[in-house]
């Protein structure tokens, strides 16, 4: 008869692993920065007395550096490669190898055991019909010698996963059976067996089905053959649903932000992605500096009967008011000072009013702004005003701004409908003059943001893709009629892993707009496009592209440009970076010819982003640019 080797798992397997990577809670937090601090102070108490000692004590002469001791004998291990290093670690002869109360009576002890130990680590990868042969002696020069005869590699030749209750059937159901890591024809390892199991009821728990446990799981090998049988039997239990919400830790705000911020209604099917996902809305509404989410497991288990999941929220809120003071640089605007003031509850509501000054070589501005929370439907309202001047390429702007409108936020999608009303002064250089003029538009306008990024601060992977229409009518507000539309697509590449490129990332962009009107006298400017700079086509000043007017460059009714650029590792979080940029801003598709720019770059990868300090050529200006510039443009 061929020998058979059978395992068995445990019946069941706790629900609470499902909440194993949520935030722990506020108190604990502030407990560990407390530990922190005490053992930071006691740190530095110990280096002042070390330092006291090192500066009393006599000088050594001709200290030497410490040597490892040696071994305490040799091992020697004869086996296939992946089994070399679970020998050293796994068995008693390689733990004790440099073990300073070892004694040479124990080599017996290792020898023997050594056996057991190896045809095990052997099975667990695979080699049930392994020969093993351990020796050993001690003497002048101590050894221990074992060699592993694999032998053929056991193969998964049947899978069988059998489930029931209410996720048989189901999108659940063919999700677990594409995870299963020992599909039929896979080498058969006891790791990987163990894994899957444990990956069934985690996928299952994460969808609803929290009372989900192994039955019965075989694994049969035919040592002989080779080949391993296996089978798992899953009962899924009730898919159970999003039950009571209970808040801890709210004192400041009004608890409609907290239940009107969840992505799913109460009685809506439970996954463990939807808490997630509110988790992560909780930390970006702005109100809170700690968040935890959790599911009540405990009242779960505790309640056979229970078919919601009771969901707990703890938070740590911030101020009510923030002052906010900063400086910075880039090559477009040059030196910038910003001083803003928040507060976070106005009226007691829970809007959040800002304002603020920013001030920059190119551009002063002031501005004010009043946003009431997300409703249950994913909604705020935004009204506010702004008043700028913007000095840039010969065209100086003093605008002033009104208005108002309504959002929406989905997890990847964000869209604003705005009623817009804005007056502007313009002054343009010509021949030593200026010329003035004033313009004004009541424009009706609709943005739509998507971005699916495997990171927001320093993505890799993934696209952004950004739209905008607006449009107004001569007579109503307006001294012209116009619609605008505008587009932004940029992607991220990551090289493949197995190519001479490992690790790099392409980064591409496109870029277009138009403004159909009969002239683009009368259209406020910011309506209309210019290009250059850090942001857009590198080689060339800050909106340093577009329509010329007398001395000065302004704006066109016609935008298309893209980039395609190049980033590589070169040594911890410095990337090196190629690129090339091609387009122009023009009043009319008649006039619009590309001009281009190309050049290298370094990339510093911050917490709060890429820092990118980029050397580029515009050849239409046949001349070379400095361009330094903080995080991307989305």
């Amino acid at each position: 008869m061929p020998a058979r080797v059978r395992a068995r798992a445990s019946p069941r397997v706790s629900a609470r692993a499902v909440a194993g990577g949520l935030a722990s809670s506020p108190a604990r937090a502030v407990e560990a920065a407390l530990a922190l601090a005490r053992a930071r102070v006691a740190a530095g108490a110990i280096a002042i007395v070390l330092a006291l000692a090192a500066a009393v004590a006599p000088p050594v002469a001709h200290a030497q550096p410490a040597q490892a001791p040696a071994p305490n004998y040799r091992l020697e291990i004869d086996a296939p490669p992946e089994l070399v290093e679970p020998l050293r670690r796994q068995t008693l002869a390689g733990r004790w190898q440099n073990e300073p109360g070892f004694d040479a009576a124990q080599i017996e002890l290792f020898v023997e055991r050594a056996r057991d130990e190896a045809r095990a680590i052997a099975q667990a990868a695979g080699y049930f019909s392994a020969r093993i042969d351990a020796s050993g002696h001690d003497g002048t020069d101590p050894v221990i010698r074992i060699a592993v005869d694999a032998g053929a590699r056991a193969t998964v030749a049947r899978v069988r996963i059998a489930i029931t209750g209410a996720a048989a059937g189901t999108d659940a159901e063919r999700a677990l059976r594409d995870a299963w890591p020992l599909p039929e024809g896979a080498f058969f390892r006891t790791g990987e067996w163990d894994l899957g199991k444990r990956q069934v009821l985690e996928l299952l728990q994460s969808r609803g089905f929290l009372r989900a446990r192994i039955t019965a799981s075989r694994a049969e090998v035919d040592a002989q053959a080779t080949a391993a049988s296996l089978a798992v039997e899953v009962d899924s239990g009730p898919r159970l649903k999003f039950g009571a919400l209970s808040v801890r830790g709210l004192n400041r705000y009004p608890g409609d932000i907290v239940a009107d911020l969840r992505p799913y209604r109460e009685g809506d099917d439970y996954t463990f992605e939807r808490l997630l996902a509110y988790q992560q809305l909780l930390r970006a509404s702005g109100y809170f500096v700690g968040v935890s989410v959790l599911p009540d497991l405990a009242a779960v288990e505790a309640d056979p009967a229970l078919s919601a999941v009771p969901i707990q929220v703890e938070l740590l809120e911030r101020a009510t008011h923030d002052v906010t003071l900063g400086v910075g640089y880039s090559t477009d605007q040059g030196p910038r000072g910003l001083a803003g003031f928040e507060h976070r509850n106005l009226l007691g509501r829970g809007w959040v009013a800002s304002s603020g000054v920013l001030v920059e070589a190119v551009r002063r501005r002031a501005f004010a702004t009043v946003t009431t929370p997300y409703d249950d439907r994913g909604h705020r309202w935004q009204g506010g005003a702004r008043s700028e001047r913007l000095d840039v390429s010969g065209e100086l702007t003093e605008r002033n701004t009104l208005f108002f409108g309504r959002g929406r936020r989905t997890d990847e999608i964000e869209y604003f409908a705005s009623l817009q009303y804005q007056t502007e002064r313009r002054a343009v250089d010509t021949a030593g003059d200026a010329l003035t003029d004033r313009r004004a538009a009541l424009s009706l306008g609709y943005s739509w943001n998507l971005r699916r990024l495997d990171s927001r601060v320093d993505p890799r992977d993934g696209y952004t893709v950004s739209a905008q229409l607006s449009g107004a009518v001569k007579g109503l507000g307006s001294d012209r009629s116009f619609a605008r539309a505008y587009a932004r697509l940029m992607r991220f590449w990551p090289m493949p892993r197995d190519s001479s490129l490992a690790g790099g990332v392409l980064v591409g962009l496109v870029e277009a707009g138009v403004v159909v009107a009969t002239s683009r006298d009368d259209i406020p400017t910011e309506n209309l496009f210019r290009a250059g700079g850090a942001q857009s086509i590198r080689g060339y000043a800050y909106q340093g592209l577009g329509v010329r007017e007398g001395d000065a460059i302004v704006g066109g009714r016609v935008l298309a440009l893209g980039s395609l650029e190049y980033q590589h590792p070169l040594s911890g979080n410095w990337w090196g970076a190629a690129f090339v940029d091609a387009g122009n801003a023009a009043d009319r598709w008649a006039d619009w010819h590309a001009v281009r720019g190309y050049g290298a770059g370094l990339r510093w990868r911050s917490p709060i982003g890429p820092v990118n300090l980029d050397v580029a050529y515009g050849d239409a200006d046949r001349r070379w640019r400095a361009h330094f510039s903080v995080g991307y443009s989305f």
